[in-house]
């Protein structure tokens, strides 16, 4: 045992007072980890997968190294691996992809805001944040724009993704942006208001800022309960961004001066891009049940103020972490 491990031994922790719980998280850890075929660290489990629980990287090894813990998990140095096909070697595969995308992300990103000056904040998550994309996974983007700027938002941003693949700028899985978090000011502060939950929390702290750093921590700083949940990495996060916040141009006052034009033409922007998505969203739906991938069917979120894809993987992952909670959570919800 590492001297850590000694200074803070696993009886002052939770595990004595509520070894089923922690056994009932790490659970749903392996489900995850077998479906995505993907391992994780012993310090992602603790930090982010056991929101609440106290317990530290060295406290989950301990946890598998003295036996308390009986799922079949395969200990390899600081990684828990679900069965003999999982690897460190495929995390690395994984993290170059994630890499390569994150890159191409920005790019679009920086020409994007440079073009569309309601865009706020553009920052990537799901798998290609986490590290873990394959090849030819999505590029999953969150924006937020300014108040009713966003179907005009979102229309320009679709057209730009149209022609970096018409005209092929980068290889087809550098340019396979799903702009599946979509948020004006006012839409991005009723979901957060209402949902509250740990998997919500890690999605936002595990977000990657591309453009718009200050509102994206903004979006952190009035989310304080995030820190409920995530402590640690929220404070690492927060000075993360104090180092890497950056001077941002600001376009309002040449859009106050055609506001009342720009509120009619977003609203029609609304009507006409919400009829095409819906028609997409179903043809693309259709597909993939044919296939037999129902954890990728999504439905559609679509108001004035808010654009969401939810996907059955993302609704299941809520449902594993539902029972998750810690102590003031639940005065918030």
């Amino acid at each position: 045992m590492s001297e850590i491990e000694q200074a803070m031994p696993l009886d002052s922790y939770t595990w004595l007072n509520s070894p089923t719980a922690v056994r009932d998280e790490l659970e749903q850890v392996f489900k995850i980890s077998s479906w995505l075929s993907f391992p994780f660290t012993v310090d992602e489990v603790a930090e982010f997968f056991l929101p609440g629980l106290n317990l530290t990287g060295d406290q989950v090894k301990a946890l598998f190294t003295d036996g308390e813990i009986d799922l079949p998990f395969i200990l390899s140095d600081r990684y828990l691996l679900t069965d003999d096909s999982q690897s460190i070697a495929s995390r690395a595969e994984r993290k170059f992809h994630s890499t390569a995308k994150i890159e191409s992300a920005a790019r679009f990103a920086t020409v994007l805001k440079r073009l569309v000056p309601w865009i706020e904040m553009i920052a990537v998550t799901g798998s290609v944040a986490y590290g873990s994309a394959r090849k030819w996974d999505d590029i999953d983007l969150f924006m937020v724009t300014k108040r009713d700027r966003l179907w005009l938002s979102l229309s320009l941003s679709l057209v730009l993704v149209r022609l970096g693949k018409l005209l092929r700028i980068r290889d087809a899985d550098l340019l396979s942006f799903c702009l599946s978090y979509v948020h004006d000011d006012l839409g991005f502060l009723q979901e957060s208001s209402k949902n509250k939950s740990p998997l919500f929390a890690r999605e936002l702290l595990k977000a990657r800022p591309l453009v718009g750093v200050r509102k994206y921590k903004q979006v952190l700083e009035s989310n304080e309960w995030i820190k409920l949940i995530h402590r640690t990495a929220y404070s690492s996060k927060l000075n993360e961004l104090r180092i890497t916040e950056v001077s941002e141009g600001n376009s309002e006052a040449a859009s106050r001066i055609i506001s009342f034009f720009l509120q009619w033409a977003d609203g029609v922007a609304f009507v006409l891009l919400r009829a095409y998505l819906k028609l997409r969203s179903d043809i693309t739906n259709a597909k993939l049940k044919s296939k037999g991938q129902e954890f990728r069917v999504f439905d559609q979120v679509m108001n004035r103020h808010s654009c969401m894809y939810i996907s059955n993987l993302y609704r299941w992952l809520q449902q594993l972490w539902k029972g998750q909670h810690v102590a003031g959570i639940g005065a918030i919800e």
